[in-house]
Parts: structure tokens; sequence; C-alpha cells
């Protein structure tokens, strides 16, 4: 019958406006298991690794239940070495930035301090805001580095977002969303776009440069993961987020698009458990903090 043609073309536009839009996204990242980590250069394991990160030729490592930093050499996306940095400045590190100079930046977690670092591991200060608009206790709990070396600070305490420049000196800030869950960690892109996570609702939010609004790029994705409690971008604009109840790393555009989930919960090669910091080598390598397997794990992205 002549409508029979047109009827299956509506049925099949009514399915399509029903699935979900992530399903017309770009083509997912796909990850591939390269390598695993498992103790320093003297052979001493790791303990829980909260920290990873990356610049160059360098891989920063904050092995968070030893009480120590790790500095490793990154050849052909392959960590070698792996010397030792214990410091009585830092007792707990949790995350780790390299700053554009080469300076190491550590979020100790039982301080509530951020450590500055020389490039070969010496403390240099502590990261001690000035010029607040108010002055009140600070409780950071996530950090990021720009290409000017200016430090973007999540102050969860006063709920916030602080700008400062090299030296710690206020510049700015952005409050967070006025109704969130709880949230755990921030990146800021070469533009100064502010992305940061809710973990429990399981949603980004963004801010761009000189504005002073965080809104939400995504609704709430908890079909898609648990509980993100960390965020990075590419060089592309793809934003990883690990879900360490979920146990993998899912993938966003830089609007909230879904672009894939990847990885499983497990204890072989290749799975992951209660994964927290991520980075991105020079080579384009993720590295992945593994925290309940005790190790680094390398992966290769492919399309």
């Amino acid at each position: 019958m002549p409508g029979t043609g047109i009827m299956m073309r509506l049925i099949f536009l009514i399915i399509v406006l029903l699935l979900p839009l992530h399903s017309f996204g770009a083509e997912a990242v796909r990850l591939k298991y390269a390598l695993s980590v498992y103790a320093d250069e003297k052979g001493n394991g790791l303990s829980q690794p909260e920290g990873v990160a990356c610049r160059e030729n360098r891989l920063v490592v904050a092995d968070t239940g030893n009480g120590r930093i790790l500095l490793f050499s990154l050849q052909g996306g392959e960590p070698r070495g792996g010397s030792e940095i214990k410091l009585s400045q830092v007792r707990y590190p949790v995350r780790i930035k390299i700053s554009p100079k080469g300076d190491i930046l550590v979020l100790d977690e039982k301080q509530r301090k951020i450590a500055r670092l020389t490039p070969a591991g010496a403390f240099k200060q502590y990261v001690e805001p000035s010029g607040l608009p108010t002055q009140s206790t600070i409780v950071p709990v996530g950090i990021d580095i720009d290409g000017n070396d200016m430090i973007y600070l999540l102050d969860i305490l006063a709920g916030r977002v602080l700008v400062l420049n090299a030296d710690g000196a206020f510049l700015r800030q952005v409050p967070l969303p006025k109704e969130y869950g709880f949230i755990t960690d921030l990146t800021v892109d070469s533009k100064g776009t502010i992305f940061i996570v809710d973990s429990v609702n399981a949603m980004v939010y963004s801010t761009a440069k000189d504005t002073a609004v965080f809104a939400p790029i995504t609704g709430t994705m908890k079909d898609d993961m648990k509980f993100p409690v960390n965020v990075i971008m590419d060089s592309s604009g793809t934003l990883y987020l690990s879900d360490q109840n979920g146990g993998g790393i899912v993938m966003l555009g830089q609007d909230g698009s879904f672009r894939g989930r990847q990885l499983s919960f497990g204890w072989k090669e290749g799975s992951i458990r209660s994964p927290a910091q991520v980075c991105i080598d020079k080579e384009g390598g993720i590295i992945v903090a593994d925290r309940e397997n005790n190790r680094i794990q390398v992966f290769t992205p492919l399309k």
C-alpha cells in the first residue's frame, strides 16, 4: 500500500527522536591498555596512589598511602625511574599539578595546604592566598594551573573557585552553583573556561573566562557514571572523568556531549578500582592513578 512506506518513515523518525542524544555524538574514544607501574626505582611498592601529573617528559605521582611523591621520566609514553621525594611539609599528597615553569604543586589533604616544590622536588613554600575579599579558612579539594601560571583553587568550605596569580595573590573568585551535591574537582582549558564536577549528582558545570556564574553543561549522568572525582581535558577538548565508584573513565565534549565510557572495575591489567587523578602525556597517553590496585596504569587512546 502507498501509505505503508510513509508510515514506516514516520515510525523511524519517532524512534530516532526518542533515542538518547549521546547516541549520535562524536565518535567515542577507546582506551587500549599499555602498561602498569607498581613500584619505584628501588622496587618499593606503591600504596593507594591518588595523584598523577604529566608535562613534557615528566610524570609526578602522589603515592598517597606511603606519604611520598615519585618522579618519573616519560620515554615514548613509558614511565622510567621513580625517584622518591619524602618531605615533612607534605604528609598526605592527593593531587599533583606541574606548572608551565616546571614547579610541582601538591595538595596535602590532611594539612589542607598546597605545597610548591622545585622541579627536582625540593620544598619551596606553601601557596598562601593573599588579598582575598574576606579572610576565612580555606579548604582546598581541587587545583589546576593554566598556561600563564595562574592557579585555580577549589575551596569547598567557602563554596567557590579562587583564581590566583603564580604568587598566590587573589585575582577573582567564582561561587559554586546554588544547588549541588559535592564538587570534588576542577580543570581549566586554554581559553580560561573552568569546568567543575559534581560527584553526587554526576554532573559537570562550566564558566567562561571572566564570568562569575557556573552553568550545567550536562544533566545528571548517573546512568553513565556513579561518582566522578577527577576531571581533565586533552588538547582536542575532550573531558576525561574518573568514575571512582564505577571503576571507569567517561569522556565528554566541551559542550557536555557524551563521547563514551571506557574500562571496567576489576583487578586484572587494564581494569581499575577507585580511579583517582588522571593526566595526559605529550604522546596522548592516558595515565590513571589506580588507587585500590596500588598502581599507575597507562592507556593509549584509539578512535
